[in-house]
């Protein structure tokens, strides 16, 4: 039997390394684990992280670990707990982070949708969401 435990680790790339870092300590508060120049890692769980890597820096980079990277915007979703909501609302506020949408979804779930500075898709959504699944 072969079972996958979750996802370790979701990458997003940016351009600008520092602007990036800053918005994801500073506004996410993600605290960073490991800080590599071209790569940032930032710790999202007990046993997950976020990379961020310097497009540019893969493109010459020389490592044996296969090439992996794109241009354009990602996507990444945040658990957190229901009760934060507003608080989170407020904190993104707090620092002039635009919310492009909300969208309460089918099961009663919520989700805050907004854009770091490379223009990915950042959505923070109810930690429930996907405990219907988790019943392996």
């Amino acid at each position: 039997m072969t079972t996958i435990l979750g996802i370790a680790e979701a990458a997003l790339y940016v351009e600008d390394m520092e602007q990036a870092r800053s918005f994801y300590t500073r506004v996410l508060g993600l605290p960073v684990t490991a800080d590599f120049g071209e790569s940032c890692f930032l710790q999202t769980g007990p046993q997950s992280s976020l990379i961020l890597f310097d497009i540019k820096q893969l493109e010459i980079r020389d490592s044996p670990i296969p090439d992996h990277g794109t241009y354009g915007e990602g996507h990444v979703a945040l658990a957190i707990a229901a009760e934060e909501m507003d608080a989170w609302r407020q904190r993104l506020k707090s620092h002039n982070v635009v919310i492009e949408h909300e969208q309460t979804w089918p099961q009663g779930t919520h989700s805050i949708y907004f854009r770091d500075p490379d223009d990915n898709s950042i959505e923070l959504i109810d930690g429930s969401h996907y405990q219907r699944l988790a019943t392996r």
